[in-house]
């Protein structure tokens, strides 16, 4: 019995010394890269400007470094951008998987510092001296964090000037309904799209089925395409962007101008251009409805006004894209007198005075 003991014990040994001979494994811990926030350019800017943030790394990684800025006070997303002001980048969105508040700022492989910039955007508000404040925090790969401070703030003063400023909006999610007519004698699925069998051929039906009443939903940014110009000055916008925005800053050859106006009298006008509800041949509208849209009229910083209309269109409305000027409304009367605004409605109502 002990002769048995003594071999199981010999046996174990050897076998603890076999495993430790055959064991190559390197279980040294390898910390993550540490990012610094090392320096922000300018403490105070004005809209339109850039704050350039330069980032250092205590040791170069052989992947990319992948962190995101959220604006946490001061304004929203709308308010500024990251990277060349003239190509921005992309904000964050929920499909990435980041979600919508914020940009993603990613160190390049091997890099030991970074630089990025943070521009501020010209808006048409009359308002003080705002402190914009970002967080900066490691996302996705993770293979870096933040060392000590990751809190980027700077101040952010009104700009103005005397160019005039236009603003259309019209974003609203819209319900409605369509009668779709089912006359095929194959099976279709709720988009009208034919049913497949396991070879690739429609499935016939022996009696089709009744007509059908279905709810849709969708924003009418990707319905409607709508134009804005002035009658007797170069501003206009007609990008195709919801909103449209013709202001300092924003111009784009062709698409979209503004300037200062001289003394004298000025319709606004709106166009329909494009109404797509993106029906097929055997579906229709049942019904109709409004399309609302607001106007913001301003002198850019210094003056702004809005105007509301919730029935000036209609899904019905002929647009001018198959009718020129069919879909042409004056929404506003704006009348200059040594520089300064006076804006009436589409009625002759006054509406705000500078």
């Amino acid at each position: 019995m002990k002769y048995i003991k003594h071999l199981m014990l010999s046996a174990l040994v050897l076998a603890s010394f076999t495993s430790c001979e055959d064991d190559d494994t390197d279980y040294t811990y390898r910390t993550k890269a540490l990012v610094t926030i090392d320096n922000v350019s300018e403490s105070a800017i004005t809209e339109g400007e850039s704050v350039t943030v330069t980032l250092t790394v205590d040791t170069p990684y052989k992947e990319t470094l992948d962190f995101k800025l959220e604006m946490i006070s001061g304004g929203n997303n709308a308010d500024f951008n990251t990277g060349d002001p003239s190509e921005p980048n992309a904000e964050t969105t929920a499909d990435d998987g980041f979600g919508s508040t914020g940009y993603l700022v990613q160190i390049p492989a091997y890099a030991s510092s970074y630089t990025f910039q943070i521009n501020s955007l010209v808006d048409l508000d009359v308002e003080g001296t705002e402190k914009y404040t970002f967080r900066l925090t490691n996302t996705r790969n993770s293979n870096a964090l933040i060392s000590g401070n990751n809190i980027i703030s700077f101040d952010v003063a009104n700009y103005e000037d005397d160019n005039m400023g236009l603003r259309l909006s019209w974003s609203k999610t819209e319900n409605y309904q369509i009668l779709k007519l089912n006359h095929e004698d194959i099976l279709l699925d709720d988009d009208g799209n034919a049913v497949l069998d396991a070879n690739g051929d429609t499935i016939p039906v022996a009696f089709p089925s009744d007509d059908q009443t279905l709810a849709k939903s969708k924003d009418l940014c990707d319905v409607v395409d709508f134009d804005m110009f002035l009658d007797a000055a170069n501003v206009f916008a007609y990008t195709g962007d919801c909103p449209e925005l013709a202001m300092t800053g924003t111009a784009v050859p062709n698409a979209n101008n503004t300037e200062v106006l001289a003394d004298g009298t000025y319709q606004v006008i709106v166009d329909m251009w494009t109404f797509d509800l993106a029906l097929k041949d055997d579906e229709s509208l049942i019904g109709s409805f409004a399309v609302p849209i607001e106007i913001e009229i301003a002198k850019t910083g210094k003056f702004k006004t809005s105007i509301s209309y919730p029935s000036l269109y209609f899904s019905y409305t002929e647009v001018s894209d198959d009718v020129a000027g069919s879909g042409e409304r004056v929404v506003a009367t704006v009348v200059v007198t040594g520089g300064k605004y006076t804006v009436y409605d589409n009625e002759g109502t006054l509406v705000a005075q500078e």
